[in-house]
């Protein structure tokens, strides 16, 4: 699939507008939606995404996300629709529907579009599907709508409900939504290297993106994914490391690697959470927590598989 990040239209295609973050399940059937409707139109898909949240441009604030742009890139790619990616400037914050639809139909050949039960774009929103229809008609731009996506008993998937499911540690549920588990990447760094000297050596990871999410503080069980592309299981602490360090040290994130006994200081790794654990605490002595570790350790090894 194609990455488009300049105006092209070559080609008549059918398009989403979102920013599209985590790519969860309610993304791809959207991305279904749009497929089908390509097909029988005879247009390309294409997912109408930008480079930042807009709201770190509205808000002033950046918000913490479930994908780097890369990932996120080759996430939708993988769903067999074409990327056109745009800058969310202060020009296009100010953009109302109507104006941003005709570019979009000038600038990219964008014929058709298909709109979610709960998307809204330019800077008047407007409130209902039937309004984005008689914009599009203005333009050339015929315009569908999605059904909602439920995933069980959840009636809104999101990535915001998402946020709010790791940001709770809840990564099981989190992962029920997303359709897959939740992954940060990050580079082994080095660390004060006290989990060694307790039996249980730690990678320190420092994400890739610094703006990428990081759960609820707390130990979880994970796969871990090495450069060399083995699989291992692995349990994770993120916090502040209590016992050792006090409730004052830097938030980090540590993994032990289970059965694994190697150099990966500068090398990138993949972290996939399976399972919250239990929360972080103070442990009365060192062996009291080594017993915990062992416990965990156990546990890992039971929901990693």
């Amino acid at each position: 699939m194609a990455l488009i990040d300049r105006p092209d239209n070559t080609h008549g295609r059918i398009a989403a507008v979102g920013m599209f973050d985590g790519v969860h399940d309610g993304h791809r059937s959207l991305f279904e939606t749009l497929s089908a409707h390509g097909r029988r139109l005879g247009l390309k898909p294409a997912a109408v995404t930008f480079r930042s949240h807009p709201r770190t441009l509205t808000s002033g604030s950046n918000m913490a996300m479930l994908s780097t742009l890369d990932e996120k890139l080759r996430l939708i790619e993988a769903e067999g629709v074409d990327v056109i990616l745009l800058d969310f400037d202060e020009d296009l914050r100010m953009m109302p529907a109507g104006k941003f639809m005709a570019m979009l139909a000038r600038d990219y050949g964008v014929e058709a579009m298909v709109i979610g039960f709960n998307n809204r774009f330019g800077h008047d929103r407007p409130d209902f599907i039937e309004a984005y229809g008689e914009l599009g008609k203005k333009c050339g731009i015929k315009v569908f709508a999605a059904d909602e996506f439920k995933c069980g008993s959840v009636s809104k998937v999101s990535s915001s409900a998402i946020r709010s499911l790791l940001g709770d540690g809840r990564v099981e549920e989190a992962a029920c939504l997303l359709g897959r588990p939740y992954v940060i990447e990050g580079s082994v760094v080095h660390g004060k290297e006290l989990g060694r000297k307790l039996g249980f050596p730690t990678a320190n990871i420092e994400p890739l993106c610094h703006g990428i999410l990081v759960p609820a503080n707390g130990v979880y069980a994970v796969r871990v994914a090495l450069a060399d592309g083995s699989v291992w299981p692995g349990m994770l602490n993120i916090g502040h490391r209590p016992t050792v360090d006090g409730d004052d040290a830097p938030r980090s994130i540590e993994v032990h690697i289970i059965g694994f006994d190697g150099d990966i200081y500068g090398t990138l790794v993949a972290v996939e959470f399976v399972a919250f654990l239990r929360h972080e605490q103070a442990f009365p002595s060192l062996e009291a927590l080594k017993e915990q570790l062992a416990a965990d350790a156990r546990r890992t090894v039971a929901a990693v598989g």
